[in-house]
């Protein structure tokens, strides 16, 4: 009877998916304003900014946390306006982990801004998780006078009419606060803090961690460790609900992980390429391996 009770048990962890998950760079700011990313940090310089994905690999699926902004003519004069450079297509930047993005079943995008949601359609085979309420407000904001339109700053319309091409295919999912997504992955959130309907997702490896693929709602792990490591969180730069909720939010994100804050995993943050296993490209952009299955090869090796 132990042996079989045994087997069972055996059976029931080797049943639990493992992920590989990989943080990858799909462009640059050089020199961004420190005060975007730290609030209140006004005259303190510029820092390098990195815009990226996340890339979670399983057995049976291949998932991307947000999908980065396209090239096309709006993306391009983004870019330019912005001052991003060094953009490359999900085609290149993922096909270094040898992934199609045709491939790509689940994505969930932790909010709507043009730099997490604005490339959706290259990846047509691919399920679409958004927080409803971000899409609610999205259409609340652009319906308000010409005064009150800084709360459409860095959304794009059109990417609301791709998502709702999505729907129309049956591809796009709205919901409504915490869900899980796959096994292991849930979606949780975020509300009324970097935007008002954001949402954040975190991970079990399947190897014993637990990992926060934060979005925006941490910039660089100095909104989490605070000044010189001092542990007072620093707000994110740009918020379009209340500080409070960005504060509660991290504290929470940080609890999940145990208080980990490079389990807390933040998708501007250019400290990723020093605290994790990383590589650069010819091209300048990175790819931070977090945690990697055996049966995935490594790129940074």
């Amino acid at each position: 009877m132990e042996q079989e009770a045994s087997e069972e048990n055996e059976m029931a962890v080797s049943s639990e998916p493992e992920y590989s998950i990989w943080i990858v760079e799909y462009a640059h700011i050089l020199d961004f304003p420190t005060s975007g990313l730290l609030y209140g940090r006004h005259n303190a310089g510029t820092m390098v900014t990195p815009f990226c994905y996340a890339l979670i690999r399983g057995a049976e699926h291949v998932v991307l946390v947000d999908t980065g902004h396209s090239n096309d003519e709006q993306g391009e004069a983004r870019n330019t306006e912005g001052g991003i450079s060094g953009w490359q297509s999900p085609e290149v930047t993922l096909g270094r982990l040898g992934v199609d993005p045709g491939t790509v079943d689940t994505v969930i995008l932790t909010h709507g801004h043009f730099d997490h949601a604005g490339n959706v359609e290259a990846f047509p085979n691919a399920r679409v998780y958004i927080q409803e309420r971000e899409i609610q407000k999205l259409l609340w904001a652009k319906s308000l006078p010409k005064q009150l339109q800084w709360l459409m700053l860095a959304y794009d319309p059109e990417h609301l009419v791709g998502l709702v091409e999505r729907w129309r295919q049956g591809q796009l999912v709205l919901l409504d606060g915490d869900a899980d997504v796959l096994p292991g992955i849930r979606a949780v959130a975020a509300h009324d803090t970097h935007t008002l309907g954001s949402q954040y997702v975190t991970v079990d490896d399947g190897r014993g961690a637990l990992w926060v693929l934060a979005g925006d709602n941490v910039y660089v792990w100095e909104n989490l460790e605070g000044e010189n490591g001092n542990g007072e969180f620093i707000p994110i730069g740009l918020v379009s609900g209340s500080i409070d909720q960005c504060l509660l939010t991290m504290e929470k994100m940080l609890g999940t992980v145990g208080g980990e804050t490079t389990h807390v995993l933040p998708f501007h943050e250019n400290l990723l390429w020093e605290r994790f296993p990383s590589r650069l490209f010819d091209d300048g952009l990175h790819v931070a391996e977090i945690s990697r299955r055996s049966t995935d090869k490594s790129v940074v090796s």
